[in-house]
């Protein structure tokens, strides 16, 4: 996999997630803070350090067990989200809130991605010659009081501001030339769901979005599946 993202920001301002790309493409962790940006940067690192631990057949121990109805890269990502959760929780929020971390973590083995998040971005697929679809969404609260104006993002579900946390999961099959989109916004332009199959030109697809909403800002991530 690999990944080529753009952020934009109006006078609204949304903040720019930190990104990790693994060298053999086999995983993307994408983490964004509302509040002090190194805690996006620790949240990051437990789940890289956990998923390649665990992919490399290494034994780890977590305090969380895998659940048998999901694949085990989908555990991997889920674990180490729930992990980084637990560290952000008891070790900076306790006893007084500072910030929260948004992520998704994507794991790609065979033919086969998994996903894990916690609030944005939203994941979809564009499968050759098919129009987009969703595979894990992530809802901007601000989204539920939108009018006329455009309103600043509120995330609806943070990493550290609980002992638990509810994590999306599930995974997918790929082929080469399936295309993965990643979207951080309040809404989803309307050019983005009648985006050409064959368009994976970054730059043509965020103007087109710009044009349609220039006041709402929004990262956007293209990701292309390869072995």
């Amino acid at each position: 996999m690999k990944l080529q993202e753009r952020s934009y920001s109006t006078k609204i301002i949304r903040p720019k997630p930190l990104i990790h790309q693994e060298d053999d493409g086999s995983l993307i962790v994408i983490a964004t803070s509302w509040g002090q940006p190194e805690h996006a940067q620790r949240a990051l690192d437990e789940v890289v350090k956990y998923v390649s631990a665990a992919k490399s057949d290494v034994e780890v121990t977590s305090p969380f067990e895998f659940l048998t109805c999901l694949s085990d890269e989908v555990n991997y990502v889920r674990t180490g989200i729930l992990i980084a959760n637990d560290i952000l929780y008891r070790g900076e929020n306790k006893m007084e809130y500072f910030s929260g971390v948004e992520l998704l973590a994507l794991f790609k083995r065979g033919t086969q991605v998994a996903w894990a998040q916690v609030g944005s971005p939203s994941l979809f697929i564009q499968r050759q010659n098919q129009s987009l679809q969703p595979l894990s969404i992530g809802l901007d609260l601000s989204s539920e009081l939108r009018g006329d104006e455009t309103l600043p993002p509120l995330p609806s579900q943070l990493l550290g501001l609980d002992p638990t946390c509810y994590v999306q999961c599930g995974h997918t099959h790929v082929d080469d030339n399936d295309q993965l989109v990643l979207l951080a916004s309040t809404a989803i332009a309307s050019s983005l769901w009648g985006k050409d199959p064959k368009e994976t030109e970054l730059s043509k697809i965020t103007n087109r979005m710009i044009q349609d909403s220039p006041e709402a800002p929004f990262w956007l991530g293209l990701v292309e599946i390869s072995d």
